[in-house]
């Protein structure tokens, strides 16, 4: 029906042109120096017709061919993109296996194809500070900062990695200062930042450190504990090694309350004490710990340490016993408290029990030594083979020249 309609249409449009073109073919004339055209109105109007059309062809033609231009650009484009993400993907399985040289060629080839090539760069950095190539690594960190404004950080962890391993620990803290201003709350950098102060010992540093740790969940507390402590008996240790008594108590004056309860560090403060020669303010940091929580090697390093009063010194030591009952740390502590108030007898007794309860190789020892300066020869050789079993340094069975008569 359609068909039909258009059919019909197209006859009337016919025969009505041919009626106009009848009734009055019009006059056309065209003229330009020497030369006219002339033609009927209607011949002019089927030229212009033809004109126009043949500038619609010519205009799509060019469209479609501009078309598979494009086509064709993009192909090369997306297979060059293409083998450039494969090439980046290969060689991080090469970096990963530690084919470092492999690794490097694929992701340099690779960057004729990405359009964001610093991963490219920073994993070729690394393939070349794997293979002692520093010439290399530099340039491929200068061009990996050139990619981004926002590579900054990126390239300054992977250098500051690269310079810790080869153990230039300085140039690694220069460079995460800087980046760190950069980025307070960059996790990576706090975490580089506690390698580099425990290798460099710097424990004050890292106690500073030790708050943005906790706030931003980088550790687990437990290990962020662990680390107060140690950086804590570091800096001791560092205040001990100037024999310096002020020294040793300032640090103890800095030390958190909570950690001034902190049983090895209390030892440890009391050792490092004894060491220079203040075994009175050793005994007086014991004691008052001892009164806030008991332990068993502070109970024994109180029999090591001598007190301002060492009468009062094992009465305080008994006065625990009644308290704490047969504790054998105890017992053999008030054995050689006895002994620095030469009380023989009763610190013979005290060993006694204390070995009963708990034999040692240090306490068998001791008590050997004591009974043979007693003149108890016999026994206190039993104690002394027994403490040499205890220790693991038993000696063979062998003729001896008293045993031989």
């Amino acid at each position: 029906m359609k068909i039909f309609i258009a059919i019909l249409l197209t006859l009337v449009v016919a025969a009505g042109l041919a009626a106009a073109i009848q009734y009055d073919p019009g006059y056309i004339l065209i003229a330009y120096g020497q030369t006219t055209v002339e033609m009927t109105i209607w011949v002019g109007l089927a030229v212009l017709a033809i004109v126009i059309i043949l500038f619609f062809i010519v205009f799509i033609s060019l469209r479609r061919g501009a078309k598979v231009s494009d086509n064709i650009g993009s192909f090369w484009s997306n297979r060059r993109a293409r083998r450039g993400r494969s090439h980046t993907t290969l060689g991080m399985i090469a970096f990963i296996e530690g084919n470092w040289e492999r690794s490097r060629r694929l992701l340099t080839d690779a960057l004729k194809g990405s359009d964001a090539p610093l991963i490219n760069y920073l994993l070729a950095a690394r393939a070349s500070h794997a293979l002692g190539d520093t010439a290399s690594s530099r340039r491929y960190l200068g061009l990996a900062e050139e990619t981004s404004a926002k590579a900054s950080i990126a390239v300054a962890l992977t250098q500051a990695e690269m310079q810790v391993d080869n153990g230039r620990l300085e140039e690694a803290l220069a460079t995460l200062t800087r980046a760190r201003r950069n980025a307070q709350r960059h996790p990576s950098v706090l975490i580089l930042l506690k390698k580099v102060y425990l290798g460099l010992s710097d424990w004050s540093s890292l106690l500073e450190l030790l708050p943005d740790l906790r706030k931003h969940n980088i550790l687990p507390a437990e290990k962020i504990d662990s680390l107060e402590r140690q950086s804590l008996m570091g800096q001791l240790e560092q205040a001990a090694s100037q024999t310096d008594v002020a020294a040793v108590q300032q640090w103890w004056k800095q030390v958190p309350k909570l950690w001034q309860k902190d049983t090895d560090l209390v030892l440890s403060y009391a050792r490092s004490l004894s060491a220079i020669g203040e075994d009175a303010e050793a005994e007086k940091v014991i004691r008052q710990a001892l009164k806030q929580n008991w332990s068993s090697e502070l109970v024994l390093f109180y029999g090591r340490v001598a007190g301002s009063d060492l009468t009062r010194q094992l009465s305080t030591a008994e006065a625990w016993q009644k308290e704490h009952g047969a504790d054998p740390a105890l017992l053999f502590s008030l054995g050689r408290l006895s002994l620095r108030n030469e009380l023989w007898e009763k610190a013979k007794n005290y060993f006694e029990q204390s070995y009963r309860l708990a034999p040692s190789a240090e306490l068998g020892f001791e008590l050997g030594r004591l009974l043979s300066n007693m003149g108890a020869l016999a026994e206190s050789e039993q104690y002394t083979q027994q403490a040499l079993e205890l220790q693991g340094q038993s000696l063979p069975s062998l003729p001896q020249p008293r045993l031989a008569q």
